[in-house]
């Protein structure tokens, strides 16, 4: 009994003067990993489009809030629609298990030269190596080309080729 109230009282004095000591802080760790690797997904809105593609994406390795930043290139196919497209998008991260915030700009085509640009906030999720996000296209107006998605849901699975860490 005498050893559980001494090893209690050596916590919670410990604990009191660690939570005392101002100006605490972990120091700032400057190493990052770089990681790139071709991407695959699927795009779901009034219709399916296939992506491939590739990111890259830098990640600080510290304890407390990395910052996780990607770069992403895609090309699109809609097989039913017969619609083809490409996408440069970006996205940021700051914590552990916090969501994505991004945007991406498109370019969409129907092989009868007309064409509709645009630019397309999201937000997501990534689990591993699957990332998962909601978004809206703003594109330009085009009438009679109307067969692409103005709201999706898409999920990617990015395959790790290539890791590098650097200061």
């Amino acid at each position: 009994m005498r050893n559980i109230i001494l090893i209690s009282s050596l916590l919670i004095a410990v604990a009191s003067f660690s939570q005392k000591k101002k100006g605490f802080e972990l120091p700032e760790s400057k190493l990052k990993m770089r990681k790139s690797g071709p991407l695959l997904g699927v795009e779901k809105g009034k219709y399916f489009n296939i992506n491939l593609g590739a990111e890259i994406q830098v990640k600080q390795l510290k304890l407390v809030k990395p910052q996780t930043h990607a770069a992403s290139f895609l090309l699109e196919y809609n097989f039913k629609q017969q619609t083809m497209g490409s996408q440069l998008g970006y996205w940021f991260k700051v914590g552990r298990l916090n969501l994505t915030y991004g945007a991406r700009a498109s370019w969409t085509t129907d092989f009868n030269n007309r064409h509709r640009f645009g630019i397309s906030p999201c937000i997501g999720y990534k689990f591993a190596q699957a990332h998962f996000q909601l978004g809206a296209h703003i594109r330009t107006k085009d009438d009679p080309f109307v067969n692409v998605n103005n709201f999706y849901a898409s999920l990617r699975w990015v395959f790790i080729q290539n890791r590098d860490f650097y200061k």
